[in-house]
């Protein structure tokens, strides 16, 4: 099915992708200069003192939307959340990618849902082994499950 490979295409982009960092490059760390006014780059956000907002951690300017990740000891451009799913810090990078996961994984647990209930039907009608009845009343059930929770 192409929305099952496009589900595992977007899992594997939302995870070899890094989210996305604040540069490392020498005008982005947080400085003085000579008449004690901090040296950044144009940013909008400030803190509620009209100093610029930088990171106590990792010592760089946080551009707007910007949070420290614990994970990867640095500042990640638009960080949304880790995802141990994924294994990944969800960013400006990937986001696409994730929330395509969750798109595709959707569409894919609806489908097996639908194209199930005449598998359940099937057993429930003939004289089926026990253990063919359970896993396919289980199957229906997990899927459903996973398919009103992920939606």
């Amino acid at each position: 099915m192409p929305v099952t490979f496009l589900m595992l295409l977007c899992y594997w982009l939302a995870v070899m992708t890094p989210p996305g960092f604040v540069p490392d490059t020498p005008e982005w760390r947080y400085q003085l200069g000579n008449d004690g006014a901090e040296i950044a780059p144009l940013m909008q956000e400030k803190k509620r003192n009209n100093e610029l907002r930088h990171c106590k951690w990792c010592g760089k300017f946080k551009p707007d939307r910007t949070h420290h990740c614990r994970v990867y000891g640095t500042c990640i451009l638009k960080m949304d959340h880790h995802c141990p799913w994924i294994f990944n810090t969800v960013g400006f990078a990937n986001h696409k990618y994730f929330f395509l996961v969750l798109f595709y994984a959707v569409v894919n647990l609806w489908f097996i849902l639908l194209t199930l209930q005449e598998s359940v039907l099937w057993t429930l009608e003939r004289d089926t082994p026990f253990l063919v009845m359970f896993l396919v009343l289980f199957g229906e059930t997990l899927t459903g499950f996973l398919a009103v929770v992920v939606t």
